[in-house]
């Protein structure tokens, strides 16, 4: 995970190579508290790789069974009209964005415009997301991959 001012990256790489980042980019200037919090989440990949899909999990603390999902919105523009957003069916807490078939963006990156509702009761607040997808390479020797991480980001 790499951190950079209101920026998160999740690379990764196979044998020492670029596969895919993954970013998450607050979308607010400030550390004032707001009814809304925009950011966005983006994919890269080297050319030759493509991203076939794309998850994510979007979870707020205490993360208990019955506990409301996280206040998680997509926002029209970008790559919205590929994605769902729907509550974890095995984990009620578990709010998930879903881009099954990304294979028609092309070869560049992937953007979801989000907000979260906040949550003033916490300070900061918290919030959980896991990202799993799947590429593939264009080569004679066709190669899938799959990725998998997570990290906590912080509101504001």
């Amino acid at each position: 995970m790499i951190e950079d001012d209101g920026s998160v990256v999740l690379p990764f790489s196979e044998n020492g190579e670029d596969v895919l980042k993954i970013q998450f980019q607050k979308q607010f200037p400030d550390d004032e508290k707001r009814e809304y919090y925009p950011f966005f989440v983006a994919s890269w990949q080297p050319d030759g790789i493509r991203l076939d899909s794309l998850r994510l999990k979007f979870r707020s603390p205490p993360y208990t069974a019955g506990f409301s999902p996280a206040g998680i919105s997509l926002r029209e523009g970008a790559h919205a009209y590929k994605a769902t957003l729907s509550q974890d069916g095995d984990d009620p807490s578990t709010t998930i964005l879903d881009m099954p078939n990304t294979t028609g963006i092309g070869r560049g990156s992937v953007k979801a415009d989000l907000l979260l509702a906040g949550d003033h009761e916490q300070d900061p607040q918290e919030l959980w997301i896991g990202t799993e997808a799947t590429l593939s390479n264009n080569g004679f020797w066709r190669t899938e991959y799959s990725a998998t991480g997570d990290f906590t980001a912080e509101f504001p």
